[in-house]
């Protein structure tokens, strides 16, 4: 019963976390070592990110469905018989390559660098506060009316790179990159989330080759199912602060979050 318990809460920081801007890396590191959670390899993060994945592109499912059919439009008829819609999601879909480059690099060749520091729990507490600070500024003194072009794109994929890092959050950095650059709020939320699926399926993908999986079935379902439902309600509370330009308050769980555990270390 304990052990489904913290499954479930596992599950949850996890959904939490991965889209509010405070960093469900460092985060499930701080659960890990207070809750003692123990898993075969790192099937638990396998299933979680699953999880709020799938939470992900149901949320998304209007403008993914946008792309989908812009794509198959553009294979049937080209590219100049598309209307101005089509051409807008394809120029989208464009850019959300380009910016899912940097990611790919950075875990292809990185990955093995920083797993050490997934142990590190005084790490994370201080990237919780660089988090914050960045959150703070960006959200406090950002966004504007522009779109996304290329340059922006892939400044927000090399931000989004920078979460392999415990205690970098992906949403933190990938929206706030958005509205340091005064993008449009709603614009910056939409491409820092649909950024972030293909990153969490890629990571799975590299995991499952990996063959490191194993696990409790019982325990994993329940933290697939925490995790898909808290994922769900932290996207919705994200688009929410980022549209009402309450984007910055997360930092004042951040820093103190990490004052405090540099303390209790």
């Amino acid at each position: 019963m304990i052990a489904f318990l913290k499954a479930c809460v596992y599950g949850m920081v996890q959904g939490l976390t991965e889209f509010l801007p405070v960093s469900s890396s460092g985060h499930l590191v701080i659960a890990k070592h207070y809750l003692g959670v123990q898993d075969s390899g790192i099937t638990m993060e396998v299933i979680t990110h699953a999880a709020t994945a799938l939470a992900a592109i149901i949320f998304m499912r209007r403008r993914i469905g946008g792309i989908v059919r812009a794509a198959y439009k553009t294979l049937t008829v080209g590219y100049r018989g598309l209307d101005d819609t089509a051409r807008g999601d394809i120029g989208l879909l464009v850019m959300l390559v380009v910016a899912t480059g940097p990611a790919v690099v950075a875990g292809l060749l990185l990955r093995s660098h920083v797993e050490g520091l997934f142990s590190d729990v005084s790490g994370a507490a201080r990237m919780l506060i660089v988090t914050g600070a960045f959150v703070y500024l960006t959200g406090r003194f950002g966004g504007g009316q522009k779109t996304f072009n290329l340059p922006r794109a892939l400044a927000v994929g090399v931000a989004q790179a920078l979460a392999i890092l415990p205690g970098i959050s992906r949403s933190g950095l990938t929206v706030g990159t958005g509205l340091a650059f005064g993008v449009e709020r709603k614009r910056a939320f939409d491409f820092a989330l649909l950024l972030s699926i293909p990153v969490i399926l890629g990571a799975m993908l590299y995991e499952f080759l990996g063959g490191r999986l194993g696990g409790s079935g019982p325990l994993l379902a329940a933290a697939f199912v925490a995790a898909f439902l808290s994922g769900y309600v932290a996207i919705s509370l994200l688009f929410s602060s980022v549209v009402k330009n309450r984007f910055y308050m997360f930092a004042y769980y951040l820093i103190p979050a990490g004052i405090v555990l540099l303390i209790l270390q």
